[in-house]
């Protein structure tokens, strides 16, 4: 095993048993009982149902994207292995695994692969810093960290639409040309970068763009309707802003580059980290993130083992 490797993952499993000894001194069990005395298992349903559409959409948006002819299924394999890795794997890392099973399944070079997530990242951040600065904004002024979010979203949002206009990608193909040097790597970069902005234009002669955007809004307003089902039924009374608020809060703390293995501690914390700045301030806030965080891995985990087994029975036909 690569040094680099080990040393990613000595970090992560330090960093999940110091954050989850920190949550077990500090968590009351009893909240445990209380939570799931009060537990909706129809609301629990349903928002089991809304994750699979959102990922639907999800799966859609990479099939958009993609531009050679690899089916829907095949991208509701890949989305199932995306959001499972990324889930389980300390952070960067699942995007890395990611790109390279994109480059092993599909017909992509690693360029292709990093292209895809590149476009979907950048699409992400458009819509969630969109709705996440609707949010604050109509969130009483004693949310707690209200403005700085009103700020980081708008930030955020101008940053990713400024990255998808094509005068960027001009910009930047316009100063590679202007690099000294006419070395093979160099020119290798500029033609995958060339070959990447050819694509992109392809893709907003034909729509492609607008209707990816949209249903990445689509896609980040199912999760925040999915944030909201689950808190639901744990018996939180948020309104659909708040839920917005508290998932725009966590989706901050998830840009740190910090997650332990299967985000144990790590998403916990940021749950409770949350659930508290959206105004959530009862004695169970701990409790309650680390429930959320068991809750959306068993829907990750049980989407992805389902779409495996799927795509092993497939292939065993072919």
């Amino acid at each position: 095993m690569d040094i680099q490797v080990k040393k990613k993952l000595l970090w992560a499993t330090s960093i999940s048993a110091i954050l989850m000894a920190f949550l077990l001194l500090k968590v009351d069990w009893e909240h445990f009982t209380l939570i799931a005395g009060r537990m909706n298992i129809k609301k629990l349903v349903a928002a089991f149902t809304v994750f699979l559409l959102g990922n639907l959409v999800r799966a859609f948006r990479f099939h958009k994207l993609d531009h050679t002819d690899n089916k829907l299924t095949h991208w509701w394999y890949i989305n199932a292995f995306y959001n499972f890795i990324t889930a389980t794997l300390p952070g960067g890392s699942g995007e890395a695994a990611t790109a390279y099973v994109l480059k092993q399944f599909s017909k992509f070079n690693i360029i292709g692969a990093l292209r895809i997530l590149f476009l979907s990242r950048l699409m992400d951040i458009f819509a969630l810093s969109a709705l996440f600065f609707i949010a604050a904004v109509i969130m009483p002024g004693n949310a707690s960290y209200r403005e700085a979010s009103m700020w980081l979203s708008g930030a955020m949002f101008l940053i990713s639409s400024i990255t998808l206009l094509p005068s960027s990608e001009q910009f930047v193909m316009r100063l590679l040309q202007k690099m000294p040097g006419r070395g093979v790597l160099i020119t290798r970069v500029r033609e995958k970068l060339s070959e990447l902005t050819k694509i992109l234009e392809e893709q907003r002669g034909n729509l492609s763009f607008r209707i990816t955007l949209f249903q990445s809004l689509l896609m980040w307003t199912g999760s925040i309707v999915l944030l909201h089902l689950v808190l639901l039924a744990c018996g939180v009374d948020f309104t659909l802003f708040q839920s917005a608020y508290c998932f725009g809060v966590y989706a901050v703390f998830q840009i740190i580059p910090l997650q332990g293995i299967a985000g144990i501690g790590t998403q916990a914390a940021w749950f409770s980290l949350a659930l508290s700045a959206a105004g959530y301030r009862a004695g169970d806030a701990i409790a309650l993130g680390l429930v959320l965080h068991g809750i959306f891995y068993l829907f990750i985990a049980s989407m992805g083992i389902f779409s495996l087994l799927a795509w092993l029975k497939g292939r065993r036909k072919e």
